[in-house]
């Protein structure tokens, strides 16, 4: 079955909350046990293991940042250009996680039909050790 999860936060995890999503799940909770400088830390739901498990081959990936008024009270960046430039943070994270090989940027047709078409056949690392159907990390 091909899921889809129409709005993951990745970047936000791995920037904001300092979460390393290479890492298993158990892995990144245990690191922030004990901690309390942001809710539900030690809850961490989501990391690529994970989404490969739940055969998620498809997800919208955000990039999230927000400009607040003086009076706002939400949380927020103060100045349009620190969200902006946040933003461009969680960015350069995307791109990075492209080039390690635990993302595949979907910009059109094509990319989409190349992508699905890799999850349809099992993928192997050098060990021989064959994998899910669902595109593999390239330092396997």
């Amino acid at each position: 079955m091909f899921l889809i999860d129409a709005h993951l936060d990745l970047a936000m995890n791995a920037m904001e909350w300092n979460r390393n999503l290479r890492s298993p799940l158990a892995d990144i909770n245990q690191r922030e046990a004990g901690m309390n400088d942001k809710p539900d830390r030690g809850n961490a739901t989501v990391c690529f293991e994970e989404l490969r498990r739940g055969n998620i081959g498809l997800v919208v990936a955000t990039q999230i940042a927000r400009y607040v008024a003086p009076d706002n009270p939400l949380p927020g960046w103060h100045s349009p250009a620190q969200a902006w430039a946040h933003t461009q943070g969680q960015l350069a994270w995307y791109r990075a996680m492209e080039e390690a090989g635990e993302l595949t940027q979907i910009a059109d047709l094509q990319s989409l039909g190349a992508h699905l078409r890799s999850m349809e056949r099992p993928r192997h690392c050098a060990s021989k050790q064959a994998h899910r159907i669902y595109p593999e990390p390239r330092r396997c």
